[in-house]
């Protein structure tokens, strides 16, 4: 029997099986799905990322992450620790307060994950080691900095040529950079302060 390659079904079924593995990593000859890996990598900076720009945002929300391009991803993360996003949906919303994934890769010998991360809300970025300690995963702090230049930079990636919309957490971010405390409207019409 000749299998043909190139027939749709044949390549939807190897899409969905890349897109959707039962797990995602093994470390420590353990295996951890997605949400476990990502899970210890918000909870590691959850308080940060609950934070809220707008003094009057009293409903609660989960942790957003997004993961960059080095990153490719079938589908989104479900997870009951955090809200994944796209790039391209935590723009359209205009959110501040988020953590950017820009890499993860294992050691050698799958003994850890090293994991690249930016929080530009409170100006952080550095590398995670997380790795199995009794079965959980656990993350710590293998290189750790602080930039408010750098989360301008970041800021300044996402949102070059996006205009600003009053009252978004990204408003607000704005505001309290150029010291204008509690302010919702926007200081200009495109995200100049993050982009110049």
């Amino acid at each position: 029997m000749m299998i043909n390659f190139k027939t749709p079904l044949f390549m939807a079924a190897i899409l969905l099986c890349a897109a959707s593995p039962a797990w995602a990593l093994e470390l420590q000859n353990q295996n951890f799905s997605d949400d476990e890996i990502f899970s210890a990598v918000v909870n590691r900076f959850k308080k940060p990322l609950l934070h809220r720009f707008n003094p009057a945002a009293a409903s609660e929300r989960q942790p957003l992450l997004v993961l960059g391009p080095a990153l490719k991803f079938g589908k989104k993360i479900q997870s009951d620790s955090f809200t994944h996003l796209t790039q391209q949906e935590l723009v359209a919303e205009q959110q501040a307060v988020f953590i950017l994934i820009a890499n993860a890769r294992p050691d050698p010998e799958h003994n850890a994950l090293y994991v690249d991360y930016d929080i530009p809300s409170n100006a952080s970025f550095g590398v995670l080691k997380v790795y199995p300690k009794e079965g959980v995963l656990v993350a710590e702090t293998h290189d750790s900095f602080r930039s408010s230049s750098g989360a301008r930079a970041t800021y300044g990636k996402l949102y070059k040529g996006v205009g600003c919309r009053d009252n978004t957490e990204m408003a607000y971010r704005w505001n309290y950079y150029i010291r204008n405390g509690a302010n919702g409207r926007c200081p200009d019409k495109m995200f100049t302060e993050f982009t110049d």
